[in-house]
């Protein structure tokens, strides 16, 4: 293929644009993000937490990877239920926004893009209980490189929650 719409996007030069492009806007909006989201809303708390939680089917000292995490917000989540939380994201100022909301032991906050294998392949085969991805994949330049490594990441039997609910329902007007 040679289209090189966002979708079927095969030159390498454009990916490293939008992906550097959606960096740079997250970086951007970082702490607008972070005030607006908090600690959730009843987007969250009504539609994708609860449904989260059913398919994960979380235990205790279980090793969860949060993909694009944002502020934290589901690693927070994650952790208070006991497991230990992997969250990146490649957004510097969200990872420091994160952070900022306290420290949690049960955390270990990275930055990392996610449209590099080899860095997502670093935190290690077969290492992960679990994944999940909320509202994020949409905002990937190639997400190739993440489906390439998750089987890898992911323990055998393990699941992989996301959430692709349309950018519409989590607007200004959801409290």
């Amino acid at each position: 293929m040679n289209r090189k719409d966002p979708l079927h996007m095969t030159d390498q030069p454009d990916r490293r644009a939008a992906n550097e492009t959606t960096r740079n806007a997250w970086d951007a909006s970082a702490a607008y993000w972070d005030d607006y989201m908090g600690e959730g809303n009843d987007f969250v708390e009504v539609l994708i937490w609860p449904a989260t939680l059913r398919l994960l089917t979380l235990q205790p000292g279980q090793r969860i990877l949060d993909i694009a995490c944002g502020n934290g917000l589901y690693a927070r989540k994650l952790a208070a239920l006991g497991v230990d939380v992997v969250a990146f994201d490649f957004s510097a100022e969200m990872i420091r926004r994160a952070q900022a909301r306290g420290a949690v032991a049960s955390i270990d906050y990275r930055t990392l893009d996610v449209t590099d294998e080899a860095q997502l392949l670093s935190l290690g085969e077969a290492s992960f209980d679990a994944a999940i991805c909320k509202m994020a994949l949409f905002d990937i330049a190639d997400i190739e490189p993440l489906m390439a490594a998750l089987p890898r990441l992911l323990k055998p039997g393990a699941a992989f929650v996301f959430s692709i609910m349309h950018p519409c329902f989590n607007s200004v007007h959801v409290t």
